[in-house]
């Protein structure tokens, strides 16, 4: 057994012998008749390897006090249970003694209190000497979104050596004022500005991972325009994957941004559609076509042919997907000799068409000499 083991097995044992003892004090108003300390003394050998069989055999002791959770609180109190239902009915089989019904009651109400708390104790302590002396290199954080991701953002954070939440900001009226894991909702999402130049806070995180994205935007436009560094936090689907912790903080992306849901693939259909297909992509070294190629090729396509009139754009595509079952062909779309050469080699089965100029009005100028 682990010496940690042993130590938490010592103090539950003393906490039962408090706790029963503790019973019968309360019991007779802290005078216990010298009948009922002696019967206390005398069944504490019964109650003691009872408890702490069933504390054994209900892991108790496999946990790590300075991760004390609710769980662990659950495995108390259906152990106490357990072992308080098994002392009574041994005394009942054995008559070994009749036991005042309030002791009964009381004993295991107290063993509760004294072996959860002294867990909680512990690990409140434990934090703080490990988290508490960094305050001082913490940076402080407002925290935009004072619903259950926020709350469980807070919790992660409170170990996390490198931010120090001063606040929440929520549009809902009715969590003003309140707390969420000791942290005070300080007012609305509009007011981040004035909020955050008075604490001299330098970076938000939007913790809204049900939110609409328009919700989500527009918390990192406010932010953003208080002049604050904007974080936020994973997507409900890598949090529920286990892919990312919702501690694990990121940049701002696109998506994010975009004013609207994200649109969800349709994976089966896709598959369909481009699995063991020959697929031509054109302009597949340009911004579209790159990421369209590389969406592609997850869908495993037999071969993957990528058509375009930049010799290094099609030398950089080519080269982000060595190894894979790619062709790569020079030419232009508005070439039709070239693209009948290239239909009749390869025969695609899909083509997505990317070959376009983005920047219309800079290719729609007028050539020189030209009207």
């Amino acid at each position: 057994m682990h010496p940690r083991s042993i130590l938490a097995l010592l103090h539950d044992v003393s906490a039962v012998a408090v706790a029963w003892l503790a019973a019968y004090w309360l019991r007779f108003n802290l005078d216990i008749p010298a009948g009922y300390l002696e019967q206390a003394v005398t069944m504490l050998p019964w109650v003691l390897p009872v408890n702490l069989a069933i504390f054994w055999l209900g892991g108790l002791y496999r946990g790590i006090w300075r991760y004390s959770s609710l769980h662990d609180l659950q495995r108390i109190l259906l152990s106490v249970a357990a072992a308080a239902l098994l002392v009574m009915a041994g005394m009942y089989v054995t008559q070994k003694a009749v036991v005042p019904r309030s002791v009964l009651i009381l004993y295991p109400m107290l063993l509760v209190g004294l072996m959860s708390g002294s867990r909680l104790l512990y690990r409140v302590w434990k934090e703080r000497s490990l988290y508490g002396g960094t305050r001082g290199t913490q940076k402080p954080v407002l925290v935009i979104g004072a619903g259950d991701a926020a709350a469980d953002l807070l919790r992660e954070l409170a170990r996390s050596p490198d931010w120090h939440v001063v606040g929440l900001l929520d549009d809902s009226r009715a969590k003003y004022g309140l707390q969420i894991n000791g942290v005070r909702v300080l007012g609305a999402i509009d007011q981040v500005a004035s909020i955050a130049t008075s604490l001299e806070v330098s970076h938000a995180i939007v913790a809204m991972p049900g939110a609409t994205a328009a919700t989500r935007r527009r918390a990192m436009e406010l932010a953003a325009a208080a002049g604050l560094t904007v974080l936020t936090v994973p997507a409900f689907s890598d949090l529920l994957s286990g892919k990312f912790a919702i501690s694990q903080v990121r940049a701002v992306e696109l998506e994010d941004l975009l004013g609207r849901d994200r649109i969800e693939l349709d994976e089966a259909g896709l598959h369909r559609l481009l699995e063991d297909k020959t697929v031509l992509v054109t302009g597949a070294g340009g911004s579209i076509g790159s990421e369209l190629c590389r969406q592609i090729i997850r869908f495993g396509p037999r071969r993957l042919v990528f058509l375009e009139q930049s010799e290094f754009a099609l030398y950089s595509i080519e080269q982000e997907f060595a190894g894979q079952p790619v062709s790569c062909v020079m030419g232009d779309v508005k070439d039709a000799d070239r693209m009948a050469a290239v239909f009749a080699e390869y025969r695609p089965d899909v083509v997505f068409h990317a070959a376009a100029y983005k920047h219309v009005p800079l290719m729609e100028r007028p050539m020189p000499g030209r009207r």
